[in-house]
């Protein structure tokens, strides 16, 4: 239910005078700030195997053809949008 419809900056936490208020999105800020701040750590401790195994995926990515994948849908999207260009430009003239 919302008190003032509109405000949305207004805070969200109703439960009363004397308690503190925590709001939902202090409570997301917090829990995400910790997760932030555990993988950051946990990246720097192992940072040797972090950048390993992503020298390993981007190794086994480019030899499994999905960059030549990645240029063949992107020709394919600039040719058809160039003939429906080209189509429109037909007709309007």
């Amino acid at each position: 239910m919302v008190r003032h419809k509109g405000n949305i900056f207004e805070q969200e936490s109703y439960r009363g005078v004397g308690i503190r208020e925590v709001s939902a999105v202090m409570v997301t800020f917090i829990t995400l700030s910790l997760l932030s701040g555990i993988a950051a750590v946990c990246i720097i401790a192992n940072f040797n195997e972090v950048t390993a195994r992503i020298a390993i995926f981007v190794a086994n990515a480019l030899s499994s053809g999905v960059p030549m994948l990645i240029i063949l849908i992107a020709f394919i999207y600039f040719v058809v949008r160039l003939r429906f260009k080209w189509h429109r430009r037909f007709w309007r003239w």
